[in-house]
């Protein structure tokens, strides 16, 4: 069964209240009729609803491995144009009103009734911020990391990266907090120089007596990164420059963290 995609305008926030955030009242299509704008494309959601119900089922799926489990299922199902993706109405709609429960099963452990704007923002942040919506996060950290196939087709697609992005979220989130992010090749190469297994690997080469967290390795390197790029045109690097700069960031991160001048 397809649905129906809908722009949701921003007259109906009011409505997106603490009861709602606290999940402890729903907003249906018939509610927030007079809001909904409709995009004139229809996807059957159902490999979603279904991938998200695998992942509650599973005890082993620890909590920060959430988004790099949906995140394939998500981005092949909802193969979107990135125009079509940059309308923050959209990803309200789809939280709000076609995956709540999947925002409050990720989320619900950042709710304060006394402080929602945490919460809030999982359901109407998006648009040029990537970092903060529940689903838009996912959608485009999976855009901006799978490989395509040389099919060409969506289920072709590689997404092992992705999954390693996401599924290291201090990784994900310096990522797609950065102005930098929705340059495919800085990303590409933060994933494949700052995941946990390439940092691991260097660490297990036991040049460092004491190296740092690959968390802290992670958010200085991407810091560093973001302060690097307001001197340089990104546009205008090759990537192997870009690979070569943030190699030389994050291997200075680790000297100096571990005490080397």
């Amino acid at each position: 069964m397809t649905t129906e995609l809908h722009h949701l305008q921003s007259a109906a926030h009011p409505m997106i209240d603490t009861q709602f955030l606290a999940g402890e009242r729903e907003l249906t299509e018939k509610d927030l009729r007079p809001y909904l704008q409709p995009l004139g494309r229809s996807i059957d959601l159902s490999p979603v609803d279904e991938r998200i119900e695998e992942i509650r089922a599973d005890d082993d799926i620890d909590a920060s491995l959430i988004d790099a489990e949906l995140a394939p299922t998500l981005h092949r199902t909802l193969d979107l144009t990135r125009n079509e993706a940059a309308d923050a109405g959209l990803w309200h709609y789809l939280c709000v009103v076609r995956f709540p429960e999947f925002v409050h099963y990720r989320w619900d452990h950042v709710f304060n009734p006394e402080s929602p704007g945490n919460m809030e923002e999982k359901f109407l942040k998006a648009g040029t911020d990537a970092y903060s919506n529940a689903l838009h996060r996912i959608w485009w950290g999976a855009e901006l990391t799978y490989e395509e196939g040389e099919s060409g087709e969506v289920e072709d697609r590689d997404y092992s990266r992705t999954k390693r992005v996401l599924g290291f979220q201090e990784l994900a989130n310096d990522i797609l907090d950065h102005d930098f992010a929705r340059y495919i090749p800085v990303t590409h190469a933060c994933g494949d120089l700052l995941g946990h297994d390439t940092l691991n690997e260097i660490k297990d080469e036991g040049t460092y007596d004491d190296p740092p967290s690959n968390s802290n390795i992670a958010s200085r390197t991407t810091t560093l990164l973001r302060e690097e790029l307001t001197v340089r045109r990104v546009e205008m690097m090759e990537e192997d420059d870009i690979v070569e700069t943030i190699k030389e960031l994050r291997d200075d991160v680790m000297r100096r963290e571990a005490g080397w001048s």
